[in-house]
Parts: structure tokens; C-alpha cells; sequence
């Protein structure tokens, strides 16, 4: 295996540039040297001995990735986390940086965990704010925040415009023609992401005239897979149209409609939230408000490398739009 002279003389450049393209600080040297001095490794098989590097430098190349999750739960069995955590893996990848995953539903003992680690940098997912006071460390480590809501000055956050998005779930069920209409949360006292969409959804059937009972509410899936519950609401409210605030949701909540004999959208319409892979792959393929979870990953990585590099840069916030992906769970719906 060749050593970091040997490639560097191969490329008929300084060993500091070679240094520089190893550690992916590709600013510093030129798209076509970066490229031949790369192709030179592959066919050296070098590999780069990180630990020594980070003693060497006196900087980790570790990034945390902090995971909303309950006791020992398979974070990756819950699709959006599985797409959202391998979009931020390529990104930090291409930036020389390595992600530690962490998931916890006890914050106290991130603290520790940050420090002991001896990490570059932090990205929390789904966190709730009851949590992050508690989390010193925030102040003093690069660290951006997605999907949650806070009250903690100073800290970096890139998210989704969610009051948003519920608007938009509700303008287009009601340009649809539907009038009776249900939501269904993932957790809707916990998650204020949830509580948003609820805010935007029901502001804006408000504005059009119509109401969403209390009752039609659904406060977590637990409550909606139940076959005597979601009967309860079909025969009830009879709505002709539910809003869930994930697709993973909607495509078990279309699941458990079949189950009970009701068809979707012929019998009732259901709109998601994400347009994650799934979406097109349930029967009949999901209508959903979807938000660029890769363009959401990049942002974060990027923002997260700035203050890396440059410690006393103020704090940055950035909101991402949502769209409609129209398929086969919306109908038009005509009363009689």
C-alpha cells in the first residue's frame, strides 16, 4: 500500500495537497488535481488511518446524529428516520466526516455522551423542546437541530414550513369537494411538528367555512388502528377525507380501512405527509404533501460545516417548502 509521499509524488504535487484531499478540504486545491490524486489512491488502496488522523490534527471527524426514539426501538423501521439518516450519511461523507447515531428518549444522557465522545459536531432529529433545555453543551458545540421547535436562543435549526403544509393539506382536500374531514397525528402532544400541521390544516378550512370536531382529532396511530375506534369514527363522522401528518401513517391507515371493508378513495380519501419511497408502493399509491428530505440533508450538512469551521458565526435559520404529489387515495367528492 503506497504512502501519502508516494501518491503525492505520483501526482507531481506537494504532500500537503494530498493531505488537503484526504481530509476533504477540497477548497484548497483545483477540481482536476483533487480528481487525479483521488484516482491515484483508489488504485493504491490506500486508506487513511482516521484515529491517528484526529490525534494528529487534534479535531474529530465525528459527527453525532441524535435520534428521537422510545427505549430500544429499530429507528430504521420507521422509513422517514431510515431516509432521512442515509441522506445525512452521503452528505457528511462528502465532506470527510463520519456519523456516530444515537437514539434516546432520555436526553440527560446526551450531555455526557457529546463530550465523551469527542465529536466535531451535533445533528438532532425530531427532538422535543422540553428536552433541549437541559443540554449545555448546545451553547458551546456546532450543532443544527431539524423537525423540532425550541425556545433556546442561539441555536441552528433547518426544518420544514409544517402550518404551512397543513394549509395546503386542507386547501386541496376542500378544492376537492370534501367538507367532513379527520386528522391523524403520530403523537400530537409530544410533537409540536404535528401540532403545527393541526394549526395550518385547521386555520385554514376556518377561513373556508368548515370545522374539524375535536373528535376528529386523532391524537397518535394507536388510537386510529384500532379496529373498534377507526369504526367508531367511520360510522360517527363519517369523513370523507383524513389528513395524516406522515406517510407512514396514511399507508397503515389505508391498510387498516381495508380491513374493515372501506375503500380508499372510493369509500374515503387519505392524504400523507413526506412522499417517501412508500408512498407509491401502497394500494392505491398515496396523494401526499411532499418535502425534499435530500435538499433537507444537504442544508443541514452545509450549515453544520460553516460552523465548524468558523466557530463565532451567528445562528441560522432556514424553513423548506412542501409541494403536492397527487396519485390515486384523493377523489373528488360529490355529496350523493
Amino acid at each position: 500500500m503506497a504512502t501519502l509521499k508516494e501518491i503525492a509524488q505520483a501526482a507531481g504535487v506537494s504532500l500537503t495537497t494530498v493531505s488537503n484531499v484526504v481530509n476533504g478540504n477540497y477548497h484548497r486545491v483545483s477540481s482536476d488535481t483533487v480528481e487525479r490524486i483521488q484516482s491515484l489512491i483508489r488504485q493504491s488502496g490506500y486508506v487513511p488511518n482516521q484515529a491517528a488522523r484526529s490525534l494528529a490534527q487534534r479535531e474529530s471527524r465525528i459527527i453525532a446524529v441524535i435520534v428521537q426514539a422510545i427505549e430500544n426501538e429499530n429507528i430504521f423501521r420507521n422509513p422517514y428516520t431510515a431516509e432521512y439518516v442515509g441522506a445525512l450519511t452521503v452528505e457528511l461523507y462528502k465532506n470527510g466526516y463520519f456519523p456516530l447515531i444515537r437514539y434516546t428518549d432520555d436526553y440527560r444522557d446526551v450531555e455526557g455522551d457529546l463530550r465523551g465522545w469527542n465529536v466535531a459536531g451535533a445533528i438532532f432529529s425530531g427532538a422535543y423542546s422540553r428536552h433541549l433545555k437541559n443540554i449545555k453543551s448546545l451553547t458551546t458545540m456546532p450543532t443544527v437541530f431539524t423537525d423540532c421547535y425550541f425556545r433556546i436562543p442561539g441555536i441552528n435549526h433547518v426544518g420544514v414550513d409544517d402550518e404551512a403544509g397543513g394549509q395546503m393539506a386542507a386547501e386541496y382536500l376542500a378544492g376537492m369537494g370534501h367538507r367532513r374531514m379527520a386528522f391523524v397525528a403520530n403523537s400530537i402532544e409530544e410533537s409540536e411538528v404535528d401540532q403545527h400541521r393541526l394549526l395550518g390544516f385547521r386555520a385554514e378550512l376556518a377561513d373556508r367555512g368548515i370545522t374539524l370536531p375535536d373528535q376528529c382529532v386523532i391524537p397518535t396511530p394507536a388510537n386510529i388502528y384500532n379496529p373498534q375506534t377507526l369504526q367508531e369514527l367511520m360510522r360517527r363522522d363519517a369523513p370523507s377525507a383524513i389528513f395524516c401528518t406522515s406517510d407512514r401513517v396514511a399507508a397503515q391507515l389505508v391498510q387498516a380501512l381495508h380491513l374493515l371493508g372501506y375503500r380508499v378513495p372510493e369509500d374515503v380519501s387519505v392524504l400523507g405527509f413526506d412522499n417517501l419511497p412508500l408512498a407509491e408502493l401502497t394500494h392505491p399509491p398515496l396523494s401526499t404533501l411532499a418535502q425534499d428530505i435530500n435538499q433537507k440533508a444537504k442544508l443541514v450538512v452545509d450549515m453544520l460545516m460553516r460552523h465548524i469551521r468558523q466557530k463565532d458565526l451567528p445562528p441560522e435559520r432556514t424553513l423548506l417548502g412542501v409541494w403536492l404529489v397527487e396519485r390515486s387515495s384523493v377523489r373528488r367528492y360529490e355529496e350523493g
